[in-house]
């Protein structure tokens, strides 16, 4: 079965925002690569900007859901993540754009700073369940920290291996906090 045309025209959008950068994602560009009319690519998002920003959100939505961040032990954490920022780098791609973009004002930065706040969330979660104590999520931002540089550090180098022995060592980081009292 197909996907429903506003997810094939967003993931259109993905992949040239991705592949080509944000100013070759227009109307006509998405429409060609989903097989549609423009006129059909402007009636479900209006503006082009709101095309990136829904973009944008559902490339988040889909890598915090499929980054493993939110887990219950250590070698569960992050266990996706080099699959991810291989299989899916137009997202990562897109994301690192809009923040960009929203850092030198040409864009919103309240998508940038929810997303941020929510991998910073899985991860907290991550240390509750690990039983580290982290008042105020300081540590869960320093390991997000950690795994947002390892992710440009990936598109850098192109090496899953390289990156699967960072995350070895930051799993090592992990179990060597001491646990809450």
């Amino acid at each position: 079965m197909n996907a429903p045309i506003r997810d094939r025209l967003l993931d259109a959008a993905i992949h040239i925002a991705g592949a080509e950068g944000h100013d070759k994602v227009t109307y006509r560009s998405v429409a060609a690569l989903a097989g549609t009319s423009h006129s059909l690519v402007r009636f479900y998002f209006g503006t082009r900007e709101a095309m990136l920003t829904e973009a944008f959100e559902l490339a988040a939505r889909r890598d915090a859901a499929e980054a493993d961040l939110l887990a219950d032990s250590v070698e569960a954490f992050g266990a996706n993540l080099v699959r991810l920022i291989t299989e899916a780098r137009d997202r990562q791609l897109l994301q690192y754009d809009f923040l960009l973009r929203a850092a030198r004002g040409d864009g919103e930065m309240g998508p940038v700073a929810e997303l941020y706040d929510h991998y910073i969330a899985q991860v907290a979660g991550t240390l509750t369940a690990l039983g580290i104590d982290d008042p105020g999520d300081v540590r869960a931002a320093l390991v997000f920290a950690a795994l947002d540089g390892l992710v440009l550090q990936h598109l850098v180098h192109g090496s899953d291996a390289r990156t699967e022995e960072t995350l070895v060592e930051l799993r090592e980081v992990l179990t060597g906090w001491k646990p809450a009292h």
